[in-house]
């Protein structure tokens, strides 16, 4: 992947920008203000990859190339075994270099840019095995000639270059040509599939262009070739000839042929330019509504660009093979959307994002960042001429953006946090007005999310239910806020149900809530010694005790078979369960009734590795109609 990249007097950037993309997770947003430079780091990608044209910054037009010397250099995390042997000593020296590479090593000028770097080497330092990692500094100069940015050091020319000369601060560019065979292999390794925003939807999604024969893998001539494979065109070419052969000897002293005395045959390419001529380019994409089918020409602005962002998700989900090398750039995805249909929009572009090796857009909707579990986004702004970048982790960007804000001293423009609660909740605001409304589920985390999807599946699709999870009771009593003052100024014309449910903490997050909004509600999950159940009751109520997870309010029975599954990895659940003998359907706090200890046990099991989501799945996947569901999730079905 790349986790970024550095541009020097490409488009709206003039001298050398550090663009910091991710801190190794797959789905990366770039946002800011209108011209700001967003699409031109999507760009600059495409002229590196696919050869592109380079659009130059004005400075380059005015003092020329070998004044301004504009160059892209990505930055590459790769797996060391996914190098050429051919190229694996280059790797390592470049590699080594620069997970080591200090500050006091880099040129003056350059030290700004390289410290949002060194931040981003620490974070993959902490999450990544970095032995099994490459991180390559290497591009190309607008001449084709290898470069390294201001990774091009004196301690470099010290490593590479015998007798360096001392009064050097960087390596000439011949003496580094050495790097031209690693390059041309990043290059050849990944493809990058660039979407942009001003595309025509109706050229780009027939099946002859470029991109879509990217997406699916090959070629339409690769296509045609398995239909129609060579032996096929011989027997054509045989069956021809008998016939102009036979109409000879009919004519006696006249013939049918070509000029010259070589009598030409079909060729492979000639038919397979035929077939994608009279066959592939007649055809378009249409929608299907109803019982009839819509050309793209027909459908609106928001619905085309909904169409492509589909068309790319099923073929690589359902389609092509091997997408483990595709980086995918998308430019503005929620162009011409109405803002009810964004959220349906980034939920499509995550689940595309696991399907490549990475996916990088750019967008003015923040409304993705409380709903979506994992990813950066890299926020760019402008203080005078000069860029600034902040790169904020989704997963946790509530204390990321705090972080950001005293590090980088106030630059951030804005309160990510902020403007994407906002963005979220006009989403849903506008989703429950239509006559056709959607309803929500709005929940902590992804585990319950999962749980909630596989119980809720029945009406998911009849009841138009959107399942999000926003990371926390906190959040929820956020959201609820925001909500409520949206609610007020619609409430006449609401037709869809938010319903926010949470757990109930140790530390319980109380807050009031208001009964007349009866399509806007919010509960909370807690075990009830009385009644041996889990019970829906509302955020300020009793009880507020004990502390209730949703791991706690499940099928007991269902939850003990599954935990068993996880013995072998995890010998302390043998001591969890060495007291539980055929527990009953009731919740799992009530049918494993586990001492503290022992909870305590549990508690930190689900806490390690990714256990939670793991469990969930497997947990979800045993599920059947000969297990009781729990009476609160039928209480949350029949809300809707």
């Amino acid at each position: 992947m790349i986790i970024g990249t550095i541009l020097r007097n490409f488009k709206t950037y003039s001298g050398i920008n550090y663009v910091p993309i991710t801190h190794g997770e797959n789905f990366c947003g770039l946002v800011g203000n209108n011209g700001i430079g967003k699409s031109s780091v999507l760009e600059a990608l495409d002229s590196f990859f696919n050869g592109k044209s380079w659009n130059f910054n004005i400075i380059t037009k005015k003092s020329g190339f070998t004044t301004t010397r504009p160059y892209i250099t990505p930055i590459f995390l790769i797996k060391k075994e996914s190098i050429s042997e051919g190229n694996k000593e280059t790797a390592e020296l470049i590699s080594n270099y620069t997970w080591s590479i200090e500050e006091s090593d880099v040129l003056s000028q350059n030290r700004e840019q390289f410290k949002t770097f060194s931040m981003q080497r620490e974070i993959l330092i902490r999450d990544f095995e970095i032995s099994n990692y490459y991180l390559i500094p290497i591009g190309s100069t607008y001449d084709n000639k290898p470069s390294l940015s201001f990774f091009n050091t004196k301690k470099l020319g010290d490593l590479i270059v015998e007798d360096f000369e001392k009064t050097l601060q960087q390596v000439p560019d011949e003496n580094l040509e050495f790097l031209n065979s690693l390059l041309v292999e990043l290059k050849e390794k990944f493809e990058y599939i660039y979407i942009p925003k001003d595309i025509d939807p109706e050229n780009f999604t027939q099946l002859e262009t470029k991109e879509i024969q990217s997406l699916m893998g090959e070629t339409l001539n690769e296509i045609v070739e398995k239909c129609v494979p060579q032996r096929k065109i011989q027997e054509i070419n045989q069956s021809l000839n008998s016939f102009i052969d036979s109409v000879s000897d009919i004519l006696e002293e006249y013939a049918f042929r070509t000029s010259g005395v070589r009598q030409v045959n079909l060729r492979k390419h000639d038919v397979y330019k035929l077939i994608v001529e009279a066959y592939f380019k007649i055809r378009k994409l249409h929608k299907k509504e109803g019982a009839h089918w819509l050309e793209m020409s027909a459908l609106s602005s928001g619905e085309k660009q909904k169409a492509i962002i589909e068309l790319a998700y099923h073929f690589l989900k359902s389609y092509r093979s091997d997408t483990k090398n595709i980086i995918l750039g998308i430019d503005e995805p929620e162009s011409s959307l109405h803002m009810s249909a964004c959220y349906d929009q980034f939920n499509k572009l995550y689940e595309l994002s696991s399907l490549c090796k990475q996916l990088l857009f750019t967008t003015h909707w923040y409304g993705f960042i409380p709903t979506v579990e994992n990813g950066c986004v890299s926020v760019i702004s402008k203080k005078y001429k000069d860029h600034l970048f902040d790169l904020i982790s989704i997963s946790s960007y509530r204390e990321s953006v705090k972080q950001t804000v005293r590090s980088s001293k106030g630059k951030l423009p804005y309160d990510i946090r902020l403007k994407s609660i906002n963005d979220f909740t006009q989403s849903v605001v506008t989703s429950i007005l239509t006559d056709e409304p959607y309803n929500w589920l709005i929940c902590e985390g992804s585990s319950e999310k999962i749980y909630l999807e596989e119980y809720l599946s029945e009406i998911k699709s009849d009841k138009k239910l959107r399942i999000i999870p926003v990371g926390g009771a906190g959040e929820i009593k956020r959201i609820y806020n925001h909500l409520q003052v949206a609610y007020d100024d619609f409430k006449s014309e609401i037709q869809g149900k938010v319903i926010l449910v949470s757990d109930t903490d140790a530390e319980l997050v109380s807050y009031p809530t208001r009964d007349e909004l009866k399509n806007l509600m919010c509960y909370r999950i807690v075990n009830v010694a009385k009644s041996r159940k889990t019970e829906l009751v509302k955020i300020s109520s009793n009880p507020v005790s004990p502390k209730t997870e949703i791991e706690d309010s499940l099928n007991g029975k269902l939850f003990y078979e599954t935990l068993l599954e996880f013995q072998d990895d995890y010998p302390e659940i043998e001591n969890v369960l060495s007291d539980v003998d055929e527990p009953s359907e009731e919740a799992v706090y009530f049918a494993l009734d586990l001492s503290p200890s022992k909870l305590k046990l549990l508690d930190d099991f689900f806490d390690s590795d990714n256990n939670k989501f793991e469990f969930a799945k497997s947990y979800v996947s045993k599920l059947a109609d000969t297990y009781e569901v729990p009476d609160w999730i039928e209480n949350i079905k029949n809300l809707y």
